[in-house]
C-alpha cells in the first residue's frame, strides 16, 4: 500500500509532507538492500524529480549512500550510530561491550568497533585500559577505509567489484610514508587481507601505531562491522610475538563479538 502524504484534519496540517516522504524512503530502504530511484518512485507513487531531491538530501547528510556499480541507493551507517546512540544513553548493545572490554582487559590496549558509513569508517564504540593516552580513534570519529584496519576488514569482505569501485572513490591522503596511495596497491593489500582473515594498519594512519583488525559477517558473508586492537609500533617492535597474539585474540572471539552484535 503506498503512503498517503495528504492533510485530512486540522492535526495533519501541522504535518510537514517533504519530511514525511523522506522517511517513508528511508522505510523503504530498510525493506530492501538496494533501490533505484526509478523503482523508489514507484513504490512510493511519488514522482521521480521528488524522489531524487530526497535522495541527493539523504546522501549529503550520509544517510543513503548510491552504490556506485549500479546507482542504486541503500540507508548508511548513519542510521547504526544514531541507533546505538539511543541505546547508548541507556548502555550501549551490553553483549558487545562485554566482549570489546574483554578484549581490552586481555590486551591492555585500545579496542574500537566500527561501521561502514560510505566511503569511511565510523567508530560506534572504544574500550581502552586506563593508562592508555595513545591517538587511535574514538567514539563518532571517521576514518578512511583504505588506511584504518577496521576499514580494510570491510573492504576485504565487500564483493571485489564493489570493493574496486570504492577504491576509485577514494580521496589517497598519505599520513604517513607507509600509507596506501593507490587503488592498485588497495586493491592487493585486500586480496592479502582476504586470504588471511585479518587486517593490517602497518603505520599507515599514524606513525607511531599498529592496529590488526577482523571484520563481523552476516549468515550471507557481508560484512556488519569491523573490531580492532591498536598498540604502539614500538611495543611491537620490541615484542613481534605481541601482535601475533592480538591476531589471535581477536579470531578466537570472532563468533562471540558476532553473535553479541546481532544482539
Amino acid at each position: 500500500m503506498k503512503p498517503d502524504y495528504g492533510a485530512h484534519d486540522e492535526q495533519d496540517k501541522k504535518i510537514i509532507k517533504s519530511l514525511l516522504k523522506a522517511l517513508s524512503v528511508i522505510e523503504l530502504l530498510s525493506e530492501h538492500k538496494e533501490l533505484g530511484i526509478t523503482e523508489i518512485a514507484n513504490l512510493l507513487g511519488m514522482d521521480k524529480s521528488a524522489a531524487y531531491r530526497i535522495l541527493m538530501t539523504l546522501k549529503r547528510k550520509n544517510f543513503v549512500f548510491s552504490n556506485p556499480e549500479n546507482q542504486k541507493y541503500r540507508n548508511g551507517g548513519k542510521f547504526y550510530a544514531i541507533g546505538q546512540s539511543v541505546l547508548k544513553h541507556r548502555h550501549f548493545n551490553p553483549l558487545l561491550e562485554a566482549e570489546l572490554s574483554r578484549l581490552a582487559e586481555e590486551t591492555g590496549e585500545v579496542v574500537n568497533f566500527a561501521v561502514p558509513d560510505g566511503i569511511d569508517i565510523l567508530v560506534l564504540a572504544a574500550c581502552e585500559s586506563d593508562d592508555w593516552m595513545n591517538p587511535a580513534a574514538r567514539i563518532g570519529q571517521r576514518r578512511p577505509m583504505y588506511c584504518t584496519s577496521l576499514g580494510k576488514a570491510v573492504l576485504a569482505h565487500y564483493d571485489p567489484e564493489h570493493a574496486r569501485a570504492l577504491s576509485e572513490r577514494f580521496v589517497y591522503e598519505a599520513f604517513t610514508e607507509r600509507t596506501i596511495t593507490s587503488p592498485e596497491a588497495l586493491m592487493r593489500e585486500l586480496e592479502t587481507t582476504r586470504a588471511r582473515g585479518y587486517s593490517l594498519d602497518d603505520m599507515e594512519s599514524h606513525k607511531s601505531l599498529c592496529c590488526v583488525g577482523i571484520p563481523l559477517l552476516n549468515s550471507y558473508g557481508d560484512p556488519l562491522g569491523a573490531v580492532s586492537i591498536s598498540m604502539y609500533s614500538l611495543k611491537r617492535d620490541v615484542n613481534p610475538e605481541t601482535q601475533q597474539r592480538y591476531i589471535r585474540l581477536l579470531l578466537e572471539a570472532s563468533a562471540r563479538l558476532t553473535a553479541a552484535l546481532k544482539g
